[in-house]
């Protein structure tokens, strides 16, 4: 299993007890044997690690688990209700939702305030609002992760000018919430971190390569490569939503020309089958809409310029998956298997190996698991806790 082996030496003390507890977290080992043979580490080491553990709260043990074989049952490891939690925090255009996680993902707590105009102040506001009602009624927090629109600049721990974000520009996010909670603060782009939560718990747990499609007022993604995350040199993350469809098309905000979200986000689509039909019902309600000429072919012509924009990137990193979130989490079955056929007939490698489209593991709450995923990598890493 790619990236799990253990590190036996001293040195790797944090390494080592961040991988454990990631593989307790994510259920991929429930056993103390297990953990020896997916790490390599030795039997007495994880024996070690794991009495720390519980010790400390992070773990508990299980009832036995049922076997017809003779010899003793194997002791379930799980995370236990004492230890630490995770807040996560996402920063949309039209909205700030927070929430507690376990973890192991479990959301346990959540609050939300939407806008249709924002200042900087009132964005720091309403962080500040969402998280202290959170903490009102949480103990023990491990850490902030945040999930932001972008672009973001990861190292300065900033929002930087978002498209359409109200003209805020250069937002000092992490250090602002550092200052104020004296908590570790973690920054990701809000279609990276859903990324991270898929790999890490959801629909990608098994695969190496695979890429996150969202589509909402906004079309982005995020990119898992060799298991990891993938971002630039500068830690700037992948922009499918501004690759060109049409050469001499819209003028997008980014100041590109043709930007795929100017043509398939939810929003322009929804205005089209309003117009179509005359009827004010939402997006979710036009997906179960079938057999209806005139948005039947609005949602075709949707699909058409998704996959255009799709292949581009998959022919760059040639995923083994695609997993949609957002509002794609409203499409038919129908729809989905519509948007697999397109990409795997216009796709480079045609080879007998199917790139199959499924929804997230985490349904629209993706991103926002995503917030609190990206404090869980740290800690799997071993860079929190340990």
């Amino acid at each position: 299993m790619s990236g799990m082996t253990g590190k036996n030496s001293i040195t790797s003390r944090q390494f080592n007890r961040g991988l454990i507890l990631q593989l307790i977290a994510t259920q991929t080992c429930r056993s103390r044997i297990e953990l020896s043979k997916t790490t390599g580490l030795s039997k007495m080491t994880v024996t070690n690690i794991i009495a720390e553990f519980i010790q400390q709260g992070l773990v508990k043990e299980c009832e036995e688990e049922l076997t017809e074989v003779c010899g003793r049952n194997p002791i379930l490891l799980k995370i236990s209700e004492k230890a630490p939690k995770i807040l996560g925090l996402l920063i949309s255009r039209d909205r700030i939702e927070a929430v507690v996680c376990t973890l192991e993902m479990e959301i346990l707590d959540s609050e939300r305030i939407s806008f249709t105009h924002l200042t900087e102040a009132e964005l720091y506001e309403d962080c500040f609002q969402v998280l202290d009602r959170l903490l009102e009624r949480t103990e023990k927090i491990l850490g902030i992760g945040i999930a932001a629109i972008g672009p973001v600049h990861i190292r300065k721990g900033m929002i930087l000018n978002p498209p359409r974000f109200y003209e805020i520009k250069n937002i000092k996010i992490v250090e602002v919430l550092k200052e104020k909670y004296r908590l570790p603060v973690l920054l990701e782009h809000d279609n990276n971190s859903a990324a991270l939560a898929e790999k890490l718990f959801g629909m990608g747990k098994d695969v190496q390569d695979f890429l996150f499609l969202g589509i909402s007022n906004g079309i982005g993604c995020g990119i898992i490569s060799n298991g990891k995350l993938y971002r630039s040199h500068r830690q700037l993350p992948p922009e499918i939503g501004h690759i060109s469809i049409e050469r001499k098309g819209l003028l997008c905000a980014c100041g590109n020309r043709g930007c795929l979200e100017l043509y398939a986000n939810t929003s322009v689509v929804l205005r089209k089958l309003q117009k179509e039909t005359g009827e004010d019902l939402s997006f979710a309600e036009f997906c179960q809409m079938q057999g209806n000429r005139g948005t039947d072919e609005i949602f075709s012509e949707m699909l058409e310029d998704i996959s255009t924009g799709l292949v581009s990137v998959m022919n760059l990193f040639h995923p083994e998956m695609i997993v949609l979130g957002q509002d794609c989490m409203d499409w038919s079955e129908t729809q989905v298997k519509a948007l697999e056929e397109q990409i795997n007939v216009r796709k480079m490698v045609h080879d007998q190996k199917m790139i199959p489209v499924k929804k997230a593991y985490f349904g629209k709450k993706v991103q926002l698991a995503g917030a609190a995923a990206n404090v869980a990598a740290e800690a799997f890493k071993g860079n929190l806790l340990f």
